[in-house]
């Protein structure tokens, strides 16, 4: 049975506001004002995944092949990407806040890099088998 065309928004909507909450309570914990790079940071890999799982899920059921390629590209789209918007960020935030933007970016990168290798994983382990 294949996924429904926007199964995966629900999931990837959930897990954006859980790491949103996180996020604002991690840096009040530490005092840390809760600056708008921050909302920037997290809308940039939630639209990222949303475009990705898009493009991904869509080729699992028709082509499992096709899906493992889709997968590594997506690996490799989403680093460099990421990469591109990880200079952007750090050029333009003050320089004061430049530590805790780097690390705030790096942290959301690894917990979507995670949260889409387990969900897409899981996906291909149901499939049936040809």
């Amino acid at each position: 049975m294949a996924p429904r065309r926007w199964s995966f928004l629900i999931p990837i909507l959930l897990f954006a506001a859980t790491l949103g909450l996180l996020q604002w309570l991690v840096l009040f914990a530490l005092r840390l004002p809760f600056e708008p790079v921050h909302g920037l940071m997290l809308a940039w890999f939630t639209l990222l995944a949303i475009g990705l799982h898009l493009w991904q899920e869509h080729a699992m059921a028709a082509d499992p092949k096709g899906f493992a390629r889709r997968f590594m590209a997506g690996l490799g789209i989403k680093m460099l990407l990421s990469l591109g918007m990880l200079v952007l960020v750090l050029l333009r935030s003050p320089k004061e806040s430049v530590l805790t933007a780097g690390i705030t970016f790096a942290a959301l990168y690894l917990a979507y890099l995670a949260f889409s290798t387990v969900r897409l994983s899981g996906l291909s382990r149901r499939l049936p088998r040809t």
